[in-house]
């Protein structure tokens, strides 16, 4: 680390921390629990979303999986595509997914595609133009402005695919080599997405249009992209939109309440686990009611080594008050994941961090369903199986990486 680059970090930071990050709503301090009515009324009260009833949604563990289902669906496309992504790095998964949309827009399907201007600025200019030569509408969101710089710090972290409205994607996965397997070496990464099917893909084509209305002027609309959609299952689900820019939180406070009304069981696996202070206590309060707390964080193989050293002061007082933290050994762990007392399961793009909660725009499901709940879990204990336990000597750092965690904690609203 050079000195220039020190203090450059340094302005940096100060800039940063002077853009206000928000408050999380009023949550109970003791909800009723994630089966009842009243935790289901609260959750939309906190969202301003209801509850779709008949849906069914696909696990698709790992880009091996999700990439190829995703493909199909786009080709098997007829009149719409609607897709809003965070990040993407040209590669094959990119060459395949923009061929893939041309030949849908050539056969005469429109396709609407909306890229994070930051996240996807990797994305490859002969892709974005053929794209665009093909007649697909291509827009990046949020783009850097000389005349307000600070607005290039909010980004649109969604990951939402919408065919002829009536498939969708959600999930946390971009677009890379990264993503492109099995999770089977520490250059693949492990990660899930979620097809789905039911009266909430409605509200995935509405959360697209929050953004699209935004850089487009108009939303996207009619039969095409809003059919009517019939019973495909049997969850009850609820998609979560994330805008903090243009209301009040509800990625964090819906966090919240879920963690306020565990009654037995509590499963955090997440890529980036920076708790605000609402947050922690509500894990410590869950512990100290005898509520089983476990949580499942990147290892060595990681994107953002702040994140890591930023959080070890924490994970060490977890452990000591008897939450069980591991760390998966394999590869990078991008995955979201959230399960309360085997019944709700929260799945999407926010993180467990300030960022996801004040400044990107996200998008969650919410899902009530002990069948669905145990699938995840299903698929959580295999990747337990490549973790190891931490213990509080694991987590305690030479004084570089302790330098470095201040630095994080310094700006951890901004990880």
């Amino acid at each position: 680390m050079t000195f220039r680059w020190f203090w450059s970090s340094l302005l940096l930071a100060g800039l940063l921390t002077s853009c206000a990050t928000g408050r999380l709503q009023k949550v109970p301090e003791s909800p009723a629990p994630v089966t009842s009515p009243a935790f289901a009324e609260e959750v939309s009260r906190i969202t301003g979303q209801t509850w779709t009833q008949g849906n069914s949604i696909r696990t698709l563990p790992n880009g091996g999986v999700f990439i190829p289902a995703m493909l199909a669906a786009i080709r098997s496309a007829e009149k719409t595509l609607t897709w809003e992504n965070f990040v993407a790095v040209d590669s094959q998964p990119v060459i395949d997914f923009t061929e893939a949309f041309i030949e849908r827009a050539k056969a005469g399907v429109k396709v609407h595609v909306l890229f994070d201007a930051y996240g996807s600025n990797t994305y490859g200019k002969k892709h974005i133009q053929a794209m665009r030569a093909a007649g697909i509408d291509v827009r990046f969101y949020s783009g850097w402005k000389l005349y307000n710089p600070f607005l290039y710090n909010h980004r649109t972290h969604r990951r939402i695919l919408v065919v002829d409205g009536k498939t969708g994607f959600v999930g946390g996965a971009g677009l890379a080599y990264a993503w492109d397997g099995e999770a089977d070496g520490p250059h693949r990464w492990r990660d899930t997405m979620y097809e789905v099917h039911g009266p909430i893909v409605a509200q995935l084509q509405h959360a697209f249009n929050d953004n699209w209305k935004e850089v487009a002027r108009e939303p996207v609309n009619g039969p095409d992209h809003f059919p009517a959609l019939t019973t495909a299952g049997s969850l009850t689900a609820q998609s979560v939109l994330g805008s903090p820019k243009k209301t009040h939180d509800t990625i964090g406070s819906s966090f919240l309440l879920a963690l306020r009304a565990a009654r037995k069981s509590i499963v955090i696996s997440h890529a980036y686990f920076i708790p605000n202070r609402p947050v922690i206590e509500a894990l410590f309060e869950a512990k100290k009611r005898g509520v089983h707390v476990e949580l499942l964080v990147p290892g060595q193989h990681t994107d953002m080594t702040l994140c890591p050293t930023t959080t070890a002061p924490l994970l060490r007082k977890f452990i000591a008050a008897g939450i069980e933290v591991r760390e998966f050994e394999p590869c990078m762990m991008h995955g979201k994941l959230v399960v309360i007392d085997d019944h709700l399961s929260i799945i999407g793009s926010g993180n467990i961090d300030q960022r996801s909660f004040f400044i990107n725009d996200e998008n969650n499901v919410f899902v009530l369903s002990a069948a669905f709940a145990r699938e995840q879990m299903a698929m959580h204990e295999k990747d337990k199986a490549r973790s190891r336990v931490l213990a509080e000597k694991d987590l305690h750092q030479p004084f570089g990486k302790w330098l470095k965690g201040c630095f994080g904690r310094w700006v951890q609203h901004q990880l």
